[in-house]
């Protein structure tokens, strides 16, 4: 019997609307959590070498990407999705037991179980998109999702960063259980038919890794998976040496943080046009044209100028989120519906996992070499992502 493709929504619908406010609540619990626990690890050990590794631990769920992508294609992702955030809820309530630096270990679980979740996610997202709206939609609804990501990190660090001072991590905490909770009730409230699961002939891990095989043979998303993975190095690089370049200008540290709101600003820029630039220019050119950026806006970590190094973290704020737009859509359209979470969570994979190794061995590289040598070596990086990308051919349809 041939399967019924699930029916089409409208942007505008509150269907989708239910689905933007599922997916926002739970990047409200990320936005608040993403800066503190590894401040929390950090001064309850007093060592920042543990702080930092707490960031790197983010990468570990990376390692099992496939098989929650495997997972994703196999059930319903709507339920998924129900039982992931509820997942983070039951992995966020032990952090409430944390008194003393003893239980640091505590921490350490929670957050690779937050982690995993965020794979989850991006195994579930792609495949309720592809399900919900037509082709045409999925440009504007990635570029409205990216929007809402930009103003969040924007804005809930820095207000997360002013309780935690002034109350300590754990209402914070509470915040982001609420979030996470409230999301896993949005989507088990919405109703909304999915693609069937299909059969699946492959041996186990064959299956496992359909989804490199399919972003790495299928034109043109082999040649933009490798651009994109260019770019995602350049930011870790860049990342990397932030305060080894503030240290040569003569500036705090404390600058660090607006400055990376610059970031944020330069995505929040992207995700309001990207759906415009795509219409009119088409994914590739738009990638293509974030990968430039990324490059222009790296190279004023090269000079002595705090402000024009500002402007330049707006430019890559702008460039990477508007290659990472249209790189997305183009992946979604690309894939069939029975690979949108095995796919999904490996451009996860791809764009993080080799970013955590990156920061580690760039910060590690600091004592070494110049940072200017390492800041050049993104800016190359940056530059081979743009040459790919320029001489790649768009896919008709």
């Amino acid at each position: 019997m041939t399967a019924v493709a699930p029916e089409k929504v409208r942007l505008r619908s509150r269907l989708f609307a239910g689905v933007v406010a599922g997916w926002a609540l739970a990047n409200v619990a990320d936005s608040l959590l993403m800066v503190i626990l590894g401040v929390w690890v950090a001064e309850l050990t007093a060592s920042a070498a543990l702080g930092a590794l707490t960031f790197a631990l983010f990468g570990v769920p990376a390692l099992f990407a496939p098989m929650i992508g495997r997972l994703a294609d196999r059930v319903s992702r709507r339920r998924m999705l129900v039982v992931s955030y509820s997942v983070a809820v039951a992995g966020l309530v032990p952090l409430f037991l944390v008194q003393d630096p003893s239980q640091f270990w505590i921490i350490y679980a929670s957050v690779v179980v937050y982690a995993a979740v965020s794979y989850a996610t991006a195994g579930c997202r792609g495949g309720i998109l592809r399900d919900l709206l037509s082709d045409d939609d999925l440009g504007p609804a990635n570029a409205l999702l990216q929007s809402i990501d930009q103003v969040l990190r924007l804005t809930l660090p820095f207000v997360a960063a002013g309780v935690y001072l002034w109350t300590g991590p754990l209402p914070i905490v509470a915040a982001a259980v609420v979030a996470f909770a409230l999301a896993a009730l949005a989507f088990a409230l919405l109703r909304f038919a999915e693609s069937p699961v299909e059969e699946d002939p492959d041996p186990f891990w064959r299956s496992v890794t359909a989804g490199f095989r399919h972003l790495f043979t299928a034109a043109p998303l082999g040649r933009l998976t490798v651009s994109l993975m260019l770019l995602s190095s350049t930011a870790a690089f860049t990342s990397a040496v932030g305060f080894a370049v503030l240290e040569r200008m003569g500036v705090e540290a404390a600058w660090m943080g607006p400055l990376e709101a610059m970031i944020g600003l330069g995505g929040l820029v992207a995700g309001l046009t990207g759906a415009l630039l795509m219409t009119r220019f088409g994914r590739v050119r738009v990638m293509t044209g974030g990968a430039l950026l990324m490059a222009v806006g790296v190279a004023p970590m090269l000079g002595d100028d705090v402000w024009l190094m500002g402007a330049g973290l707006a430019v890559i704020g702008l460039g990477v989120t508007a290659a990472v737009i249209a790189y997305v859509t183009e992946s979604q359209i690309r894939t069939p519906a029975r690979l949108q979470g095995r796919v999904g969570t490996t451009v996860n994979m791809l764009l993080q996992l080799p970013a955590v190794f990156i920061t580690a061995g760039g910060a590690a590289m600091l004592g070494i070499i110049d940072a200017r040598v390492i800041v050049g070596c993104g800016i190359t990086m940056s530059v081979a992502a743009f040459a790919i990308a320029a001489t790649t051919r768009a896919a008709r349809g």
